[in-house]
């Protein structure tokens, strides 16, 4: 059971129907996902409790790690929003929520707020279909498309297989993950990415699945994504070799041709964080809409 505020517990695997009976009613938000949440808790440190109904979340910050308070639900939403700011003033030193979903941001709206949009946190919708369509666009003024249509003039022979759960092919993932890494430079045991993925690629319970390409035998590309409702389908991880020019792209046509036969409209692609290369990726396959996020802080006497 879920704790009543301000008692918090560790997410474990077992609160998911639990957490999900909170975010059932509302868009798919990335933060509130909980696969996502539970993969991307590698340091055991976020917590859950509830408060008049609607579900709270201890969060870490994603690049600094300083700790704030996050809540989604309908029921008495300013009142909730004062508590949490109130508890998170004295626990932490923070005098905002953050992460606030925009329909929950709406209902908080009184004199006594001050409500923030955070356009780094904003998650990007694509659209399936536009997707599905990036070989046939004109390569003028899109990345996306042009991207995709060299990819296939340049490699015109590979392999593309999927896996659900049980059959993941753990081992070429990571050794991709790895590989991926290494050529940015990076280290991939200080990437907190890597142990999340880690986490997901080894959990059996989680119901997702993973396209990957091959080029003669050798995963080169692999994107993670998770069915959630007739529309959406939350994309968790995706990596391909920079050596094979318009892979990227060619991984977001592969996927979006096996949603479209799940009629899947929209593919949640998460957050940018503010990182310019990661936004200026993200924008290139022409977001359909956003799932806005705001800072809700009081507003000074």
């Amino acid at each position: 059971m879920i704790p009543n505020f301000p008692q918090f517990k560790n997410i474990e695997w077992s609160d998911r129907k639990n957490v999900e009976q909170f975010t059932k009613d509302f868009p798919p938000y990335s933060d509130f996902n909980f696969v996502s949440l539970w993969s991307w808790n590698t340091r055991e440190k976020m917590m859950l409790s509830q408060l008049h109904g609607n579900l709270v979340l201890l969060f870490y910050d994603y690049l600094t790690e300083k700790p704030f308070l996050s809540f989604i639900g309908k029921n008495y939403v300013a009142y909730t929003a004062s508590m949490l700011i109130e508890y998170s003033i004295q626990k932490f030193q923070e005098p905002c929520l953050k992460l606030i979903p925009e329909c929950v941001a709406a209902a908080i709206q009184c004199n006594h707020f001050e409500i923030i949009p955070d356009e780094d946190s904003h998650d990007y919708i694509l659209s399936v279909p536009y997707l599905c369509s990036l070989p046939g666009l004109s390569c003028n003024s899109n990345p996306g498309a042009r991207g995709c249509k060299k990819y296939f003039e340049l490699y015109p022979h590979h392999a593309v297989a999927t896996y659900g759960t049980n059959d993941i092919p753990v081992n070429a993932c990571i050794d991709l993950f790895k590989r991926w890494a290494k050529g940015k430079s990076l280290n991939h045991l200080e990437l907190n990415e890597y142990s999340a993925f880690v986490r997901f690629i080894h959990n059996k319970e989680c119901n997702s699945k993973i396209l990957a390409i091959y080029d003669n035998r050798t995963m080169i590309g692999f994107a993670a994504y998770e069915l959630l409702t007739e529309q959406y389908v939350m994309g968790h991880f995706l990596k391909a070799d920079s050596s094979y020019s318009g892979l990227n792209e060619a991984l977001h046509f592969h996927v979006s041709k096996q949603l479209i036969d799940h009629n899947i409209l929209y593919w949640n692609y998460e957050q940018d964080l503010g990182i310019p290369q990661l936004r200026q990726s993200k924008r290139k396959y022409k977001p359909e809409f956003y799932l806005k996020k705001f800072t809700v802080q009081r507003l000074q006497p």
